[in-house]
């Protein structure tokens, strides 16, 4: 009889040790993250950002929309003059003037696409475009009979002047004239290896339209006199390309598959194209003198616009350290070079900004070439520098307005004001000459401003992490509080009992550098538990990726955490918005993105009891699912479970734009080292890789590989492969889900 207990309870344990101890509280525990998913919290705040809509017949008044749980959609009409606010219009008497069958329900903001212009209101109402007159005592609607009798027919790459259109077949250039549609045949030598104006399409758009055809979507930039338009021949001979396969196309039970065009990083040829300028009147296309400017990715060749009658593009040089300014002087057939900028390791288009000056031949330019992101004043005609506008040790990031008759810039900026958060942008202005630097908004918040017409005014939208959104009119001089306009509405999202997350700050292994983040904690928090801990990491040096406004709730982060998580959203040294030397972290050293990450958790672990160290998870898509291996690798056995989507697990299978630019060309030894396929077989945590079959962004080669790495290494994994589905898996709730569940089982979740 003991032998039989012995055995019977023996077999009990094994069963309990069998059965995934997730099974009686997951179904809780998934039910309560479902209602923290981003798509349902969004749902329950309203008024996140004020967006002004000023009035053309009245610049010293404004609208905008917003939403009230006790009145549902509403338009509020702001007076400058006095600073009144109130109703846009009377919402019983727009309804008596719709005479619909059916009561307007404003909880479901029926009215989309509004907008006013001398006392007209226009707008969509189910599905019909409306016209109504709120100048009247009655108000007079009817439907907008304009949309749809009287339109003109639609023609693309049409002039300024409506004269002329350009076109592209059997890959050449066309000039037709509008009024006859005769076309002139402008280039001859034309071919799909060397098309003119042809813009480098999505392979997506080819396998859901049998009848797609590349030659409608063109590279045209028209002059504004239109006199002129530039375009470009593009070199494609040799060119990389890669296959798309949708293996369950819905016809026949077949395979659909598509060749494309993938500028790959490494490759020797990448595509090439030559600028081309047409002259209307001569009818006259001419190939200009002037270095290729190579393509990197999709879309058109060339970026650029008019400016005073000559057209300027930017030239970055490929290895990304020498980037131009050029213009094309239209009336001389020539091009030449205003600015050049140079760089020993890499100069970064996502923030470079040329803003041109509509009365005068000058433009501000963006450069990190003192270390921090300034601005500089130079002169079009000679290409001479005219002086620094900003300087300091801080980042300037986007202009907000220029008032060229008084010399006055205003623009946002990070890091100037100490003893706060790097990261939180405020608004300046400053003369263009440099000289009378002045903070508008001194509140230590995230501000997100807009300039009115007149440049009077300026609307800002503050908020942090656990403030909520304040909207405000402020003085354009002097920064004053004149009116506050509106606030964020979060009571549906308390009452749910969620709470914002906790803003952190660790100091970096080199003892001196601060990090800032996010922790996302569930909303039966317990700080005598003990809880794992999830990265959710993503390291991309273009950006920096931690919220600093009110909206951290968008995201997969506070689903997660109610499973019975800490989850933390982070940037370490190596991304940007900080200065160039700790953006310069990350050159030939993307793996590195990790470290800053596993020293965080192991400070944060210190500082907090409730972090339980032994379970740590990571997760990431795109960049971040490169993060994710490479963290399972780098810091083998740190990281328990680690869930990886859409990865670009090798820089040498994915866009040239992006890999050459951190990792520098050509190619180092670097690259084989920080790729995911060198040392699998030091994985240890549990892996789940993910991919969509149809990802065109980084093409599911670069996961199939990994998985042929780690098959040859005996690594056990987890793989799912999405049919159907394009680089952003979260879009899918059952990829949502199954990271849920990988986690609930792997990291223990309770």
């Amino acid at each position: 009889m003991k032998k039989l207990l012995l055995v019977l309870s023996t077999l009990l344990l094994i069963s309990c040790q069998n059965t995934p101890s997730f099974s009686k509280k997951s179904n809780t525990h998934i039910a309560q993250a479902r209602q923290y998913s981003a798509e349902s919290l969004r749902k329950k705040v309203h008024n996140l950002q004020l967006t002004p809509n000023w009035l053309q017949d009245n610049d010293k008044h404004f609208w905008f929309e917003r939403y009230s749980l006790a009145h549902g959609q509403e338009f509020v009409l702001v007076s400058t003059t006095n600073f009144q606010k109130k109703a846009l219009f009377n919402k019983a008497k727009l309804e008596q003037a719709l005479d619909t069958a059916e009561a307007v329900i404003w909880h479901d903001s029926p009215m989309e696409r509004v907008s006013l212009s001398n006392g007209k209101l226009k707008f969509d109402f189910k599905g019909e475009e409306f016209l109504c007159d709120i100048t009247i005592a009655e108000y007079a609607c009817e439907l907008n009979k304009l949309k749809t009798s009287s339109q003109k027919v639609h023609i693309d790459y049409l002039s300024p002047d409506e004269q002329y259109y350009a076109k592209v077949e059997n890959y050449n250039l066309f000039l037709c004239e509008t009024p006859t549609h005769f076309c002139k045949q402008l280039t001859t030598d034309g071919s799909e290896a060397t098309p003119y104006a042809v813009a480098n399409p999505y392979p997506e758009e080819k396998l859901s339209n049998e009848a797609f055809d590349e030659q409608k979507r063109l590279g045209i930039y028209w002059s504004k006199d239109s006199k002129y338009f530039i375009s470009y021949k593009l070199f494609r001979q040799g060119v990389n390309q890669l296959t798309l396969t949708d293996s369950v196309a819905d016809k026949d039970f077949n395979v659909n598959a598509v060749r494309y065009y993938y500028p790959q990083a490494g490759d020797v040829k990448l595509p090439m194209g030559q600028l081309v300028l047409v002259d209307v009147a001569r009818h006259k296309a001419s190939l200009m003198t002037a270095p290729k400017i190579m393509q990197t990715y999709y879309g058109t060749a060339v970026w650029g616009q008019w400016h005073h009658g000559d057209f300027y593009y930017q030239d970055r040089r490929r290895g990304n350290q020498e980037l131009y300014l050029r213009k094309v002087v239209a009336k001389e057939n020539k091009v030449v070079s205003v600015i050049k900028e140079i760089d020993e390791e890499f100069i970064d288009p996502w923030v470079q900004t040329a803003y041109y000056l509509d009365n005068s031949e000058r433009v501000i330019w963006s450069s990190q070439r003192t270390g921090y992101q300034h601005l500089y004043l130079y002169d079009l005609a000679t290409g001479k520098l005219i002086n620094p506008i900003t300087k300091g040790d801080f980042t300037v990031r986007v202009i907000r307005a220029v008032d060229e008759e008084n010399g006055v810039l205003y623009f946002e900026a990070s890091g100037r004001e100490s003893n706060r958060d790097p990261y939180l942008r405020h608004l300046y202005r400053v003369n263009l000459d440099g000289s009378n630097l002045k903070l508008l908004t001194p509140e230590p918040f995230e501000h997100d401003t807009r300039l009115s017409p007149d440049l009077n005014y300026i609307i800002d939208n503050y908020s942090d992490a656990k403030t909520p959104t304040q909207s405000w009119l402020r003085d354009a001089n002097t920064g004053e509080k004149l009116v506050k306009l509106d606030e964020a509405q979060v009571s549906e999202l308390f009452q749910i009992g969620w709470q914002p997350p906790e803003p952190f700050k660790v100091i970096a292994e080199d003892g001196v550098t601060p990090l800032y983040g996010l922790m996302y904690k569930p909303s039966d928090f317990d700080e005598n538990q003990k809880y794992p801990i999830i990265d959710d990491t993503y390291t991309g040096p273009h950006n920096f990726f931690t919220p600093k406004s009110f909206a951290t709730f968008m995201n997969q982060r506070p689903a997660l955490a109610e499973l019975g998580a800490i989850v933390i959203k982070m940037d370490g040294r190596g991304t940007s918005k900080r200065g160039r030397a700790f953006h310069r972290f990350s050159y030939k050293n993307l793996a590195g993105g990790t470290d800053d990450h596993v020293w965080a958790i192991k400070q944060l672990a210190k500082r907090h009891r409730f972090i339980d160290i032994d379970r740590v998870g990571i997760f990431g898509f795109s960049a971040g699912g490169y993060d994710t291996v490479q963290a399972l690798l780098r810091h083998d056995g740190f990281f328990k479970a680690g869930v990886s989507a859409s990865g670009n697990h090798d820089f040498r299978v994915d866009k040239a734009g992006w890999n050459e630019l951190w990792m520098g060309w050509p190619m180092t030894e670097h690259w084989e080292q920080q790729s995911n396929y060198t040392n699998v077989e030091r994985l240890k945590g549990k892996l789940l890789l993910a991919h969509g079959e149809l990802d065109s962004n980084v093409h599911p080669s670069a996961t199939l590989r990994l998985v042929d790495k780690l098959i040859k290494a005996k690594k056990d994994f987890d793989l799912l492969i999405m049919p159907k589905m394009g680089h952003v898996l979260d879009a899918n709730p059952y990829f949502v889900e199954k990271r849920w569940q990988f986690f609930i089982e792997h990291l223990q979740l309770q």
